[in-house]
C-alpha cells in the first residue's frame, strides 16, 4: 500500500483508479484513506489537502478514545455484556433480540416527528423502514418510502429530529435545492450546524465497538 508523508506523519492510502474526472478522498471511520482517481499519481493532490486530510484523520482518533455506548446522545458503560440505561437494560448476548428490541424503540420515537412533520408539509409517507445503513443515516425513496439508519439511536434528540425532518422534505422536493432547504430550515434553522454534528457523530458510532458489532453486515 502506498505511503505519504503529511506534517511529519507517514499515512498510508488506496488508490482507486476509475473513468472520473475529478480526484476524490474519503477517511473512513476505521481512519483509513480512500482516494478514487483517474491515475494512481496522487501525491500532489493529497499535499494540497494535507490540512483537511490530518484533520479528519484527528476527528476519527478523538472518537476512538470515546469510552462508552452511545445512546440518545449519552454515552453509557458495559458490563458483563449489558449495558444499563437511564431507564432500561440492555442485553448484549442475544444480537437478534437486541436488534429487534432497538429497531422497535427507534420507530415508536420517530413516528411521532413524522406524522407532526409530515402534516405540516402537507405529504405522507407510504411507508416507513428502520434498517442498518452502510453509507447514510436516511433516504426517501421517489416512491415515496422513508428509511431511516439503525444508528440513530446513538444521536442526540435534537439531531434525530433533523434527520427525520430532511427525510420527510423529500416527499416534497427530491432534491437539495434551495426550495428543499428552506423547507428544512422552517423547523431547524441551524441545519448547517446539525450537519455538521451528524458528520462526527458518524465517526463516533462507526468506531465504537458495541455499535459496529450491532451493524454488522449492514445495508
Amino acid at each position: 500500500m502506498p505511503e505519504i508523508e503529511l506534517n511529519g506523519k507517514k499515512i498510508q492510502y488506496e488508490v482507486s483508479v476509475r473513468n472520473v474526472r475529478y480526484v476524490r478522498i474519503y477517511v473512513s471511520p476505521e481512519g483509513k484513506l480512500h482516494v478514487v482517481s483517474p491515475t494512481k499519481n496522487v501525491e500532489k493532490f493529497l499535499k494540497e489537502k494535507e490540512k483537511w486530510i490530518l484533520s479528519k484523520l484527528e476527528s476519527v482518533e478523538r472518537a476512538k478514545e470515546i469510552r462508552g455506548f452511545p445512546y440518545l446522545g449519552k454515552f453509557y458503560s458495559s458490563r458483563c455484556g449489558v449495558i444499563l440505561l437511564d431507564n432500561k437494560i440492555l442485553d448484549l448476548s442475544d444480537k437478534r433480540k437486541l436488534e429487534k428490541g432497538l429497531k422497535k424503540e427507534l420507530r415508536t420515537l420517530i413516528m411521532p416527528i413524522i406524522e407532526e412533520r409530515a402534516a405540516s408539509l402537507g405529504v405522507k409517507p407510504k411507508r416507513v423502514f428502520i434498517r442498518k445503513q452502510r453509507t447514510r443515516w436516511g433516504s426517501c425513496s421517489p416512491k415515496g418510502n422513508l428509511s431511516f439508519n439503525l444508528a440513530m439511536l446513538a444521536l442526540p434528540l435534537e439531531l434525530i429530529e433533523y434527520l427525520v425532518t430532511h427525510e420527510v422534505a423529500h416527499l416534497v422536493e427530491m432534491n437539495h435545492s434551495k426550495r428543499f432547504w428552506r423547507l428544512v430550515e422552517k423547523f431547524h434553522p441551524d441545519w448547517r450546524k446539525k450537519r455538521k454534528e451528524l458528520k462526527e457523530w458518524w465517526v463516533i458510532v462507526h468506531s465504537n465497538p458495541i455499535w459496529k458489532e450491532i451493524l454488522g453486515g449492514e445495508k
